[in-house]
Order: structure tokens, then C-alpha cells, then sequence
């Protein structure tokens, strides 16, 4: 029997190498594929259905949206030029209680937004011949001073414009009485019970005894029975996490009024195109 010796290891090592080279170039070829014929299927089922994507439902382009720094003004301005519906921003406060566009106290600096130069930024654009007001998506990461926020949100009538997200079931009922501005609740569906009514009942229920204007959850946390009941207990459904063309085809599917996407352009593209192929217009205005 022959000695395994250095040569032999070198041969084995170089035949892995190839076959680990081989095996990589087939999934590059072999995945995009795959996911083009998942979406090309995702697409000719949801064109069967009758178009109903809320009127109202808004496109919100994550924070970050195309790279930029996230709460920054380079964030807000390229969400607006790429003509997103919403922009997602967090607040929270520094040590006085004064309003920042950052994720946590420990985040503001010199540069950071102040929460009231961007509300009159917004508010000064919204006036401008031939432009439409954008909607305000801020996730609540501090709860010190909601009564400013009103205040600022009001004084610049942007209240029929911003919205909170970032607030759980302990914090609601704080916000719900410092605070008039709507909220949805963010909420961890139990994804084993997407298809069981008593307990979507459940979860509405508790989504309207918070004060909430609706859920705010993983799209791939729900079922069109989910929408359903929500739908009847006139409550709003927004979803995060939608990266790509898939997860925004299987997100619009449940009519939410809001996805926030990271790459918004690509759901404005197949809700125009299910718009245009669906056996019906029957938009849900809810």
C-alpha cells in the first residue's frame, strides 16, 4: 500500500478547490434562476386577483434608503427625489428633552437633525408649487417628551402627515394619553397561528384597546385571513422588511397600508403592473 505523503494532500487539496470553484459558479448561475422563476410565478397568481391595494396605502423607502446615512437630511432628500410616499426616520431626546432625528441619546452629536428643523424643512417643501405633501414614518426610540413632539408636529400642521411606530404593548397607553398623533403597534405574530381566527381576533383586539391605528409586524407574519379581520375591525396593517421584488410581491398581497421597502421603486412597479393586468380595479379605499 502506498504512503499518503505531501504530493498526494496537495492533489486532494487542489481537487476540492475546483470542485468548491465548480460548485460556487453553478449557484451563481443556478440561483438567479431559481428566484426569477419564483417571481415571475409570485407575479401571474397575484395578477389573478383583483387589484386591492389600499388608495391611501403608502410606500415608505427604509431609513437609508439608496445607501445614505440613516436620519440624515441626505436620506430625506433622495427618498423625496426618488418620489417616495413616507420617509422612516427615528426620534428620540438628548438630556434636556429636546427632539432628535437619531436612534438613541448616545447618537446625537453636533450634526444631528434637530426633530424641529426637520418638521419645518418638510413643511417648507410641502409648500412649493406642484408638491404633494410626503408622510413621516418616526420610530419612537425614546418616549421622554412627547408633548414636544405634538406640539412641533401641530404648530407645522403636519399632523395629518407623521405617525409613530416603535411602540409595544407597554408603551401604548403611555403615548396614547401624551400624545394625539397616530400610532401603530408593533407587534411579534406568532407565525404558527396566522391562520387561526380567535387568535387574529385576538391580536385585533388588542391592537384597538392600545389606541392604535393598526399593526405594525413582519409581512411574512400574516395571511390573507390576517388582513381580513383586520380589514373589518377598521384597523391599518404595516409591514417592515421587504427587501427585494419577492418579499414586495408577497407583501402587497395583503393590501397593508404601508410597506416600508428598501427598495420602494420596485413595489410602486408592481402595484402599477398588477394595477394594469389584474382582472379588476376594485381599490379598497380603507
Amino acid at each position: 500500500m502506498k504512503k499518503f505523503n505531501k504530493k498526494h494532500l496537495l492533489i486532494a487539496v487542489s481537487c476540492l478547490v475546483v470542485l468548491a470553484v465548480m460548485v460556487a459558479f453553478t449557484a451563481l448561475i443556478a440561483i438567479p434562476s431559481i428566484k426569477n422563476a419564483a417571481v415571475k410565478s409570485a407575479k401571474e397568481s397575484l395578477f389573478e386577483n383583483y387589484y386591492s391595494f389600499p388608495e391611501s396605502g403608502l410606500i415608505t423607502a427604509s431609513n437609508g434608503f439608496k445607501d445614505n446615512k440613516k436620519n440624515s437630511l441626505l436620506y430625506v432628500k433622495s427618498a423625496l427625489e426618488h418620489d417616495a410616499d413616507c420617509i422612516e426616520l427615528d426620534v428620540c431626546f438628548d438630556d434636556e428633552a429636546v427632539a432628535y432625528i437619531a436612534e438613541s441619546a448616545d447618537a446625537i452629536t453636533e450634526n444631528t437633525m434637530p426633530f424641529e428643523y426637520l418638521i419645518s424643512y418638510l413643511s417648507e417643501e410641502a409648500a412649493k408649487e406642484n408638491t404633494r405633501r410626503h408622510f413621516v414614518n418616526f420610530r419612537l426610540c425614546d418616549a421622554t417628551n412627547l408633548e414636544e413632539l405634538d406640539r412641533i408636529i401641530t404648530n407645522y400642521e403636519m399632523e395629518d402627515y407623521c405617525f409613530f411606530t416603535g411602540v409595544n404593548k407597554n408603551q401604548a397607553k403611555y403615548v396614547r394619553t401624551h400624545c394625539n398623533i397616530d400610532f401603530y403597534l408593533d407587534y411579534e405574530v406568532d407565525k404558527t397561528k396566522v391562520n387561526d381566527a380567535d387568535y387574529i381576533s385576538s391580536v385585533a383586539a388588542e391592537v384597538s384597546q392600545a389606541g392604535a391605528i393598526g399593526i405594525n409586524c413582519d409581512f411574512n407574519a400574516f395571511s390573507p385571513l390576517f388582513s381580513s379581520i383586520f380589514k373589518e375591525n377598521w384597523l391599518k396593517i404595516s409591514f417592515y422588511g421587504v427587501e427585494d421584488e419577492l418579499d414586495a410581491l408577497k407583501a402587497v398581497q395583503y393590501s397593508p397600508n404601508q410597506i416600508i421597502a428598501e427598495k420602494p421603486e420596485l413595489v410602486r412597479a408592481i402595484l402599477t403592473e398588477w394595477n394594469a393586468n389584474a382582472p379588476s380595479s376594485d381599490i379598497i379605499t380603507s
